[in-house]
């Protein structure tokens, strides 16, 4: 009795046709709805940019805002947004989304001077304490670089140090060896500098720790209840330092030490 000539198929092999078809049905599903997404996308920005374009900025900003419920997320998106609030006469909301357009890219001038604009158009002028002034200062600081760039600036003191460290080990020259082990005890001291700012700014861009008065003018209450005493009144652009969110409220304080709750739907968390 013969074999037949039949190649029998391994009981997997069909198993594994319909589960690259599957792979393949859903790879290409995944990529149509991608696809279908960045055109949207893709519309909406052109939308945004002819509305502005026509000083429609209301229509500019919903469509800006599309975007972003989208999930589009970029300083540009955000700056761009900013400045059709700010056409809009909505300063709250132009400062908001200024300051969220500097915490992704801290280096970009043309944020910083709109921002600045912006912001000397606000009512409240608060007197900062003493006590504030390293705090004040150190915010300041930290958002002249993004994290990326105080990283290469620590990497660079660091680089400087380690070289001029072997300067001072094979020169013999007196003078020049004491000129390099200052230099070099300056450049150690950069590399801790640089690297504990970066480090702070980081943190800072983790922790939503400020917030911006989005309402024309908001009372700032003693307690986090509707019917609780007003302390104080800020209005829209104001910049406030979160102490505390338990959701619906928000412990707020300004930089003259005053404290108070204010409804979290009233500011923007930046």
């Amino acid at each position: 009795m013969t074999l037949s000539n039949v190649y029998h198929t391994s009981p997997f092999y069909g198993r594994r046709v319909v589960t690259d078809r599957v792979l393949f049905m859903l790879f290409f599903m995944l990529s149509f709805f991608l696809s279908r997404a960045n055109q949207t996308n893709t519309d909406l920005l052109q939308k945004a940019e002819k509305a502005y374009d026509q000083k429609k900025y209301k229509e500019a900003i919903s469509a800006y805002e599309e975007l972003v419920k989208s999930g589009y997320k970029s300083y540009q998106l955000y700056f761009n947004l900013g400045n059709a609030y700010y056409r809009n006469n909505e300063l709250g909301k132009a400062i908001y989304h200024y300051e969220l357009a500097r915490k992704l890219n801290p280096d970009d001038e043309d944020v910083r001077i709109n921002l600045g604009i912006a912001n000397g158009k606000t009512i409240d002028k608060i007197n900062v304490r003493e006590n504030f002034f390293v705090t004040v200062v150190k915010s300041n600081i930290l958002s002249t670089f993004s994290t990326g760039t105080w990283a290469w600036l620590s990497i660079i003191s660091l680089l400087l140090a380690c070289g001029l460290i072997f300067l001072f080990f094979i020169n013999s020259n007196p003078i020049l060896k004491r000129l390099v082990f200052v230099l070099g005890l300056m450049a150690v001291v950069a590399v801790f500098l640089t690297y504990s700012l970066g480090y702070s700014s980081l943190r800072a861009k983790q922790q939503n720790n400020y917030a911006i008065i989005l309402n024309k003018e908001i009372k700032i209450m003693n307690e986090p209840n509707p019917g609780a005493v007003s302390k104080f009144t800020l209005h829209e652009g104001t910049k406030v330092n979160i102490i505390e969110n338990n959701g619906d409220w928000l412990l707020i304080k300004i930089d003259n030490g005053n404290e108070g709750w204010v409804k979290s739907t009233v500011v923007g968390i930046i």
